[in-house]
């Protein structure tokens, strides 16, 4: 089964984040889901997705704004730029009866059941995250060792904070693990953004077509643009992976669904058993919480990746999901049912939509 967000705005707007009404369509079932029923959950190296990138990508800079005079700005593949991709894959493997494409780009649904998680497009609440993120830098930056982003799609905020690790002179070892439920959103955006991330802070390595604009558009603009293409030659390639090593950044992936198998992937023992080691200290999470099924997994992945004693989560989310029932108030409910501490950051509303939320989750005071 498969459902689309209800919002107000056209599908091609959706994808920049300005829909603020938060409905989900009310034929979305939200009976609990078998483990049998889930994508599985793998690991992947960086050499591994790296392997998959295309030769080219087009892209377009998100200015998302902070203040009436500071903006950050954040380049992101564009969703057009996924299809033709797509596309060429699928000509050249139309012999193999095996192998199918990755549908969920070419229709209108923002979510299907065991398929697709909405991870090609860039919600509005992790612009919100973004932002928050940008406030709190000096909190973070010099002590977040070990980051996870889950349900990253695009990876604004990890994107955000990839710009901001590789534009310091900070050389801490940061580990940076992506988790989305499909391979193919983090081989096609999630990876492709964090390169161009790396690319906005070494601007002279940009390569752009003759068809390039010089435009830049803001997060909420209703209004399309040109994109700029730019070629993923062997001397960008090389050069990212030799950023990430004079940084002491490492990044990791994970696809499939949030269980005990992802779990144990990351601490490298059987669940429920962790590694203190393998802990996160910052864990990032953008519109996980849309629906109540989605919220018990969510909170055990929380449980057993976020350190103890010096871990924060970033949950940004809508105030509530109509249609499906997820909501800030119950996964507030299920936070001070394991006695964490849930700190509201920032709201956010504008006109009569639903309100959004940044929240901290610590398990300690």
């Amino acid at each position: 089964m498969s459902f689309k967000f209800n919002f107000d705005l056209p599908a091609d707007e959706a994808e920049t984040g300005a829909q603020t009404n938060g409905e989900m369509d009310a034929d979305t079932a939200t009976g609990a889901l078998s483990d049998s029923s889930r994508i599985p959950a793998q690991s992947h190296t960086l050499d591994e997705l790296m392997a998959k990138l295309p030769p080219h990508i087009a892209y377009s800079t998100l200015k998302i704004p902070r203040s009436s005079s500071h903006t950050v700005s954040i380049p992101r593949r564009e969703l057009f730029d996924v299809k033709m991709q797509l596309m060429t894959e699928d000509n050249m493997a139309s012999s193999d009866p095996n192998t199918q494409g990755f549908s969920a780009a070419f229709t209108d649904e923002d979510i299907r059941t065991n398929t697709y998680e909405g991870g090609l497009k860039s919600w509005e609440c992790s612009s919100d995250l973004v932002k928050q993120l940008a406030d709190d830098v000096d909190t973070w930056k010099n002590s977040a060792g070990r980051i996870i982003e889950l349900g990253c799609g695009t990876a604004l905020p990890s994107c955000y904070i990839l710009q901001t690790l590789l534009s310091s002179s900070n050389t801490h070892p940061t580990h940076i693990t992506l988790a989305d439920y499909n391979i193919d959103v983090l081989r096609l955006v999630t990876l492709p953004n964090l390169l161009l991330a790396y690319l906005q802070t070494n601007p002279d390595l940009l390569t752009r077509s003759e068809e390039a604009a010089p435009e830049e558009t803001e997060v909420e603009t209703e209004h399309p643009i040109e994109p700029r293409e730019i070629e993923l030659s062997q001397t960008i390639l090389t050069s990212f992976l030799t950023a990430l090593s004079s940084r002491n950044i490492t990044i990791s992936f994970l696809s499939g669904s949030w269980s005990p198998t992802m779990i144990s992937l990351i601490h490298g023992t059987e669940y429920p058993s962790t590694n203190p080691e393998k802990m996160y200290s910052l864990l990032l999470a953008s519109e996980t919480i849309y629906s109540l099924d989605s919220i018990p997994p969510f909170v055990d992945m929380i449980e057993h990746t976020l350190d103890a004693t010096h871990g924060t989560a970033y949950i940004a989310a809508k105030d509530v999901y109509f249609g499906v029932g997820g909501s800030v108030k119950d996964f507030v409910a299920f936070v001070e049912s394991k006695q964490w501490k849930w700190t509201v950051v920032r709201e956010e509303k504008r006109g009569v939509g639903v309100g959004r939320v940044v929240g901290l989750v610590r398990k300690t005071e």
